[in-house]
């Protein structure tokens, strides 16, 4: 009996999380570089259509990466737009994602590093206001070094800096480094549990799960 009404309170508690959640849907044109000051690596991002973000304020730096024809070369070029930064409030969005321009030759490449005229639009396709940005730094040979690029960035007051997600000195990043690779490993390939054991009332069912049933009668 007490583990059919632990599936129900799992249930319900599954249900409450996956409806503040917000996923942001990846392209295959757009490289994830650091969220909310956490680095990504590829083998979280490998295989995934999407990642599991809360409904707050989050975010991006990223990089556009296509294959474009070329006037200069017969065979197509690879293209890396300059690191872009976004800033967002994802609120009660369900899902958040990138629509990019059309982007097929030198000239719409060279317009969109220009211009970084790409979008961030809600499942219903509507326009999220952002505040936008690039990091010059970033040297893309380099890409190990993002993360305390964006902390430098964040700490900057720049029109897209969230000073939250600067984590303090670099050498105490450095002592971290390998631990905060696990949290990030968590959060992002496992979201949903993530959530539910930061939820008190998750909390309260595995205390109630441990009770020995004739404690939980007299009780």
């Amino acid at each position: 009996m007490k583990i059919c009404h632990a599936l129900v309170a799992l249930a319900s508690l599954s249900l409450m999380v996956s409806a503040s959640a917000t996923s942001l849907k990846l392209s295959p044109d757009v490289d994830v570089l650091v969220i909310d000051g956490k680095q990504m690596s590829g083998a979280i991002l490998k295989g995934a259509d999407s990642l599991e973000l809360d409904g707050g304020q989050h975010q991006i730096l990223f990089q556009v990466s296509k294959n474009v024809s070329s006037v200069t070369q017969q065979t197509p070029m690879l293209y890396h737009s300059p690191a872009l930064i976004v800033t967002f409030n994802a609120k009660s969005n369900r899902s958040v994602s990138f629509v990019l321009p059309k982007l097929s030759n030198d000239n719409e490449t060279s317009q969109f590093s220009q211009q970084m005229n790409y979008q961030l639009v809600d499942e219903q396709g509507r326009q999220i206001p952002t505040q936008r940005d690039v990091l010059n730094r970033f040297n893309r040979g380099h890409a190990a070094d993002a993360e305390k690029l964006m902390m430098t960035y964040n700490l900057s007051g720049a029109r897209a800096a969230v000073p939250s997600f600067a984590k303090g000195s670099t050498d105490k990043q450095s002592a971290l480094a390998t631990d905060v690779t696990s949290q990030i490993s968590v959060v992002y390939l496992h979201p949903l549990w993530t959530r539910l054991a930061a939820n008190a009332g998750f909390e309260r069912l595995l205390l109630w799960l441990k009770l020995p049933d004739n404690q939980e009668r007299t009780s």
